[in-house]
């Protein structure tokens, strides 16, 4: 970030930029306003720092000159006085973002690291917008700011079309007037809005709504319908592109939040080396697949594997090697097996195939073609075989333990019998 800093003070100039400096600020110095305006015509700035009194007296003629130049429109600008009495508000009105004392660096220091943080999630732009507009005219220049601010806006003069174009497409942000052409009023689509939202199980978009009206009544029933944020007419560009961006930045951190828990929750119910589903998943979905069939009368069975003297693969090969290994025959184990059924490694060498809808019989089948698929294969140049044990869930079979218990006995009653064989309890 780059600040400007104008300021007929030395001594104020330097101990400022000593300041920003030390909070990662790059710094610009002017005495005036003419060095100013030389400045910001040259280089681009995220800050503007000015003095209340400047050379040619107060500042805020200066400030609102700001405001109307393109170059420094969309820059904050806070003011520095060393005045414990100030008529702030006539300040603000012309444009100043905010007004500090000269001595009071906590509230400035709190202020940069906001900056700092809204500039680096500015810098993350390119948000989506659906906008809702009857008049051209006011569309054509909001539009406009939008797009300069980086923002891909879609833009319809009534809520029928814009309600459909919303089903079948994804936005951060919903900017809507209130009052629209056709039969739909905005509130009435911002309830559609979150209706679709609610179907498609998603994360609800943010809504900002447009609204001429003043009554609290009216104010009210747009927060009901389920908007965010308003804002009133006559609509000031500032104000309204800081509340855009305010919006599309919580949506998109709900977003990366939502994803941040999708992850954890796949790391908690996915083993770390195989990619495989792990214990406490199995654990989990088995006392619910058991639920399933207890109604519906489905066939549930359980093959157990066991890798064959993996310790010696350890041994003789390490256990880089022999993690290679795990993984090569996790995956061939999710390869031949469909897209229902549940492939977990439980720990060590150890896997499970938890198959629905399938009776024991079918089991079996299935457990005899991954042995030979296995024994077939060559992974980094090794023979490796397995022992398989198989079970169908019963009557006496109280929980999934008591299966896995079964199928986890005919495991050992194939090694019994010379491993790299199917056997069934």
């Amino acid at each position: 970030m780059k600040a400007l800093i104008i300021d007929p003070s030395r001594s104020f100039q330097l101990f400022l930029g000593m300041f920003l400096r030390k909070r990662g600020l790059i710094t610009d110095y002017a005495t005036n306003e003419n060095e100013a305006e030389a400045l910001l015509n040259k280089d681009e700035y995220q800050l503007i720092c000015v003095a209340r009194i400047l050379t040619s007296g107060d500042c805020r003629s200066f400030c609102f000159h700001l405001r109307s130049q393109p170059e420094s429109s969309m820059i904050p600008i806070i003011v520095f006085t060393a005045s414990g009495d100030l008529d702030t508000e006539s300040y603000l009105a012309l444009g100043v973002t905010e007004v500090f004392h000269r001595q009071d660096v906590v509230a400035l220091d709190a202020y940069i690291v906001r900056l700092k943080t809204t500039s680096s999630s500015n810098s993350k732009r390119g948000g989506k917008i659906l906008y809702i507009e009857d008049s051209l005219s006011v569309a054509k220049l909001l539009i406009k700011s939008l797009e300069q601010q980086g923002y891909e806006v879609s833009h319809f003069t009534n809520g029928e079309e814009a309600l459909s174009f919303y089903e079948n497409n994804s936005f951060n942000l919903v900017l809507t007037d209130v009052v629209l052409a056709g039969i739909m009023d905005g509130t009435a689509l911002v309830r559609h809005i979150r209706d679709m939202d609610k179907n498609k199980n998603s994360l609800p978009v943010s809504i900002l709504a447009i609204s001429s009206y003043e009554d609290n009544a009216r104010t009210l029933s747009l927060f009901q319908a389920g908007v965010n944020d308003y804002v009133r007419k006559p609509v000031i560009d500032q104000e309204l592109l800081a509340r855009v961006d305010n919006l599309v930045l919580n949506h998109r951190l709900l977003k990366e939040l939502e994803e941040q828990q999708q992850h954890l929750e796949r790391i908690a119910m996915t083993d770390q080396l195989t990619g495989l589903y792990n214990r406490h998943y199995l654990m989990d979905v088995a006392q619910k697949k058991i639920a399933s069939i207890k109604r519906h009368s489905v066939k549930l069975s359980l093959i157990v594997i066991d890798i064959d003297f993996f310790k010696k693969i350890n041994d003789a090969h390490g256990h880089t090697m022999g993690d290679l290994i795990l993984t090569q025959v996790g995956g061939l184990f999710k390869e031949l097996t469909r897209d229902e059924d549940v492939v977990a490694r439980i720990g060590g060498e150890e896997f499970v195939i938890l198959l629905d809808a399938c009776s024991l019989k079918h089991a079996f089948t299935k457990a005899e073609e991954i042995r030979k698929a296995l024994e077939e294969a060559n992974f980094e140049n090794l023979n490796v075989t397995a022992s398989f044990g198989v079970a169908q869930y019963g009557e006496d079979d109280k929980d999934f333990g008591a299966l896995f218990m079964r199928a986890d006995k005919a495991t050992y009653l194939a090694k019994d019998n010379g491993r790299n064989t199917v056997a069934t309890d």
